[in-house]
């Protein structure tokens, strides 16, 4: 029997009201009575079922009780517009931010020249402890942290509550160098994790992985059939068939990685919501054992009596020789001199999807003798795949190889939601650089971020105040294109011309600044940054020709 009215209101009421709360309930039910003794485990196959009974739930809203003259395909080709067009705006802005974050190793190698230039010293770590327990004599709990994430500089600092009278805000640096200053790595992730909104913005950026994966399986079940055109590509055609052909190319082609973004992103978000939501039903009694069966910390009391202590770089030699394929990152000593002192190892093996919280090797530094060793494959198979979104959102996994490949999907992800949106204004009419909001988000960011790369490439990062002007420089500039777009003129389709031809002159100007600071450095250690100026060359030419076939005005 039809559901008199199942349109329009009904439609969204379900869609918007009475999913999400029969999705939440079913997450709770599962994280309270699901099958197994494995509380934490049963939390996030409550999260992992929550999700997916809400992506059905939605489906559903679109497929079911359609209109008689209404065909599924043309329900989706309707759905897959109107969401690009919505949405559009917002993703591009998650896409780009998250392109470039993803390779924060390359862009911090990029940012820093004067570090480049140290030569490489094998760190002694027995040494640096040494140093750390004179600089900080009242902390109990020490951590040294590697080089990683395209640093050159071990740190050593206090871990734990503050004791006494040290100062637990300071870090000690080796080798000593000068220090450098630069926010661009530190903006571009903060604009993708959380949209400078803390908490909340992470739990919204996290929803717009349900609408990129929507785009992303609506726009391939609409284009699967069309076996002809996976590889056409009209270059001397009109700008909205190349944007067209361009849109489906990307689609189809990266439609896997496009995918795994979306889904990753969502729980990346959404799973630290649960985690708090979700503990008084799988721990009734007391919630806050959720973080802690999370995190499974590994606690050794002082025994109260001096003891002579083994070499740190003995036990990472004998470490190193036993598990060759784990990376350490960082050690935490703890009690140091007491008999029941110990040192923790943190990291992770190539290609395994876990992060240096959860990987830990815990040794006794008496005799050096091993204590525990903590993993995600000791967790259960959801806690396990929980673990598994972080390394698999932000490329954590395969090295240089695998932030280049995710790159390329978040610049695919960007170019589709631009293209998307200014297909949907052109079929119906409007110029899509008309709309403010398309202008200051879209445009806006882009000009924003190619200013930042200029500010960055042109300034030295011994400067103090480059921070400050990073800061001021992309922030003034989103804002002035969003009320550039504003004000009246005469002549508004020539706005995008000039905007456009902005930001490749900016791109070409950083990638000219940093290329001449290269010039005589070594290649091995040059290498990242080159490869970045070559990305932002790539990106100026593709610019200045996007701009002169909109300046020529071809449809």
């Amino acid at each position: 029997m039809r559901l008199p009215g199942f349109h329009g209101r009904a439609r969204g009421l379900l869609a918007l009201g009475l999913a999400p709360l029969l999705s939440t309930g079913l997450a709770a039910g599962v994280a309270a009575w699901g099958p197994g003794s494995d509380a934490l485990n049963r939390l996030y196959a409550g999260l992992f079922i929550g999700v997916l009974a809400q992506c059905l739930l939605l489906a559903a809203c679109l497929t079911i009780r359609r209109p008689a003259g209404l065909p599924l395909r043309r329900a989706l080709s309707a759905s897959h517009a109107w969401t690009g067009a919505v949405l559009g705006a917002m993703l591009f802005v998650i896409c780009l931010s998250g392109a470039l974050a993803v390779l924060k190793p390359e862009l911090r190698n990029w940012e820093m020249p004067s570090e480049r230039r140290h030569p490489s010293v094998t760190l002694d770590l027995d040494d640096i402890l040494a140093q750390g327990l004179a600089a900080f004599p009242h902390a109990d709990v020490l951590q040294l942290d590697l080089p990683a994430d395209g640093q050159v500089q071990a740190r050593v600092q206090p871990a734990g509550p503050p004791q006494g009278a040290q100062n637990a805000s300071a870090a000690l640096a080796f080798p000593p160098h000068a220090p450098v200053h630069g926010k661009l790595t530190g903006l571009l992730t903060g604009l993708h994790n959380t949209l400078y909104a803390g908490f909340p913005g992470r739990i919204l950026v996290s929803l717009f992985g349900f609408a990129l994966g929507a785009l992303v399986l609506g726009g391939v079940l609409l284009h699967l059939r069309q076996g002809a055109g996976l590889l056409r590509l009209r270059l001397r055609s009109g700008l909205r068939v190349l944007a067209y052909d361009a849109h489906k190319l990307l689609g189809l082609w990266l439609a896997p990685l496009l995918f795994l973004t979306a889904a990753t992103g969502i729980f990346s978000g959404l799973g630290a919501l649960a985690t708090v939501q979700l503990a008084p039903y799988a721990f009734p009694e007391q919630p806050r054992q959720a973080m802690q069966a999370l995190m499974q910390p590994y606690e050794r009391p002082a025994a109260g009596q001096a003891a002579s202590m083994s070499s740190l770089n003995e036990l990472l030699d004998r470490h190193r020789q036993a598990h060759p394929a784990f990376l350490i990152q960082g050690v935490t000593v703890h009690h140091w001199g007491d008999a029941h002192a110990y040192a923790t190892l943190r990291g992770t093996a190539r290609g395994q999807l876990s992060t240096a919280l959860f990987e830990r090797y815990h040794y006794a530094l008496i005799d050096l003798a091993l204590l525990r060793h903590d993993s995600a494959a000791q967790r259960g198979a959801f806690t396990q795949a929980f673990i598994a979104v972080q390394p698999l959102h932000f490329a954590q996994y395969g090295g240089a190889v695998s932030r280049w490949l995710h790159a390329l999907a978040g610049l695919a992800g960007a170019t589709l939601a631009a293209s998307g949106v200014w297909l949907w204004l052109a079929r119906h009419g409007a110029d899509s650089f008309r709309r403010p909001w398309l202008s200051g988000a879209m445009l806006g960011l882009l000009l924003a971020c190619c200013t930042l790369f200029a500010i960055t490439a042109l300034t030295p990062d011994s400067w103090p105040a480059r921070e400050r002007w990073q800061v001021w420089s992309f922030g003034l500039t989103w804002s002035g294109v969003l009320l550039y777009g504003l004000l009246p003129a005469r002549r508004r389709a020539s706005r995008p011309v000039g905007l456009l031809r902005l930001a490749s002159l900016l791109l070409g100007v950083a990638a000219a600044a940093s290329l001449a600071r290269q010039w005589g450095g070594a290649l091995q250690a040059e290498l990242p940054a080159l490869f970045i100026n070559l990305l932002l060359s790539a990106a100026a030419a593709a610019l200045w020709r996007l701009a002169r076939r909109l300046s020529l005005g071809t449809p």
